[in-house]
């Protein structure tokens, strides 16, 4: 693997840079910590974010014909042209769960690999030149920058599991009148020992309200959403965009069922990709200048839950031949699971930009490779010999 030096962009406010490297440092290391505490051995480590997949697709990823030429800049320079691509949709949550977890809905992702697209990029794919889009069902983060997201993996490293109420803490000092002496000082501690700010509690509030659109938000099959990057990136040198995906048609099923089974969501995909009809997506941009306005210090590049209301605008068509019935196979699974996606691997005409980007560089980069060393999982019936050996053995 090589990498581009990325150069300064204009765009992007960093206040603090060595404060935020120590930070990107911190959390990477917690990245690799929390993996190993997740999958203890002889578990197979499974990837840090997105470690559920639904199923991976086979797909052509067209520029439209007739998309304008203040469009046709990096991936989208020639019009017309036609790439192979592979699509893994999942689930966003930290940990392997029912797709409906406790009642609640999660929020589900989209990561489209572009094949062979030439050009300059900022870190090559074992060697290729791909253009990773990784998109989410909601057009912005639950969590704004990179020091709101290494308080989140503070919490979760020392609870070991998926759930962070203590994040949300402070907000009971303005939202619960029942809070008590006892409860009110603990917190205070917390946020003095965090050096939590009131801008630190505004974006908490904004991310507490995401994440209840999240668990509320029904999904009844992964094929038929509307999928957003939810992070800015590079337009060339002079803009910057956000990305969507968005299907053609409605793609049954549309309602969740009454009981659903784990796995509802891969079993929809399944069954959709036995189906003889393809599938299309259109692939969508918001695209804004240097001129525009950002907000102070640039809050709509460097925070991350931030949503643009600019209009999206087709450029290319996503196309998903069916019948795909080898996707529930165990080959096709255990090749989707060795691939790698990381909004770095770019082009450098879409350089990922903004907190959350800088720090998911190193972050996506040291999950990969701690999932990818790791020994080939044994057998099951091995593991299961393994089990009774140490039981009666010790």
């Amino acid at each position: 693997m090589s990498s581009t030096t990325t150069s300064r962009c204009p765009f992007e406010h960093i206040q603090n840079p060595d404060q935020e490297a120590e930070q990107i440092a911190e959390t990477t290391d917690l990245t690799v910590k929390l993996l190993d505490k997740r999958y203890p051995p002889p578990e197979q480590i499974l990837r840090g974010v997105h470690p559920k997949s639904h199923g991976c697709v086979k797909a052509t990823f067209t520029i439209n014909s007739d998309i304008a030429p203040e469009f046709q800049v990096g991936l989208f320079a020639e019009a017309g042209k036609q790439f192979d691509a592979i699509i893994r949709f999942s689930n966003a949550a930290a940990l392997v769960r029912p797709d409906i977890d406790k009642g609640k809905h999660g929020s589900r992702g989209m990561a489209i690999k572009v094949f062979d697209v030439g050009g300059e990029v900022l870190i090559d794919d074992n060697g290729a030149h791909n253009q990773d889009f990784l998109m989410i069902n909601q057009p912005v983060f639950a969590f704004a920058n990179t020091e709101d997201y290494l308080r989140l993996d503070k919490i979760l490293f020392e609870r070991g599991d998926d759930n962070a109420p203590e994040f949300f803490a402070p907000l009971q000092l303005k939202l619960n009148p029942n809070i008590t002496e006892e409860e009110k000082r603990r917190i205070l501690a917390y946020m003095e020992a965090e050096n939590i700010s009131e801008e630190a509690m505004r974006r908490m509030g904004a991310s507490a309200k995401i994440i209840a659109g999240i668990q509320s938000t029904p999904v009844a099959n992964p094929l038929g959403i509307q999928y957003f990057s939810a992070a800015p990136f590079l337009f060339g040198s002079d803009r910057v965009m956000k990305f969507s995906a968005m299907p053609c048609a409605v793609v049954p099923p549309t309602d969740v069922p009454d009981s659903p089974p784990p796995d509802y969501l891969s079993d929809a995909l399944t069954e959709t990709m036995n189906r003889n009809e393809e599938l299309h997506f259109d692939f969508m941009l918001q695209v804004r200048r240097e001129c525009d306005d950002f907000g102070v210090d640039n809050e709509l590049i460097e925070n991350a839950s931030s949503e643009w209301h600019d209009d999206f605008v087709s450029v290319a068509k996503i196309t998903i031949p069916a019948p795909q019935p080898e996707v529930d196979t165990a080959e096709h699974k255990a090749r989707c699971e060795k691939l790698v996606f990381t909004p770095w691997h770019s082009l450098v005409e879409h350089q990922p930009i903004g907190s959350i980007n800088r720090l998911r560089k190193d972050v996506y980069q040291a999950s990969a490779t701690h999932r990818l060393e790791q020994p080939e999982p044994l057998p099951s019936f091995v593991r299961l010999l393994e089990k009774l050996f140490k039981s009666l053995f010790g």
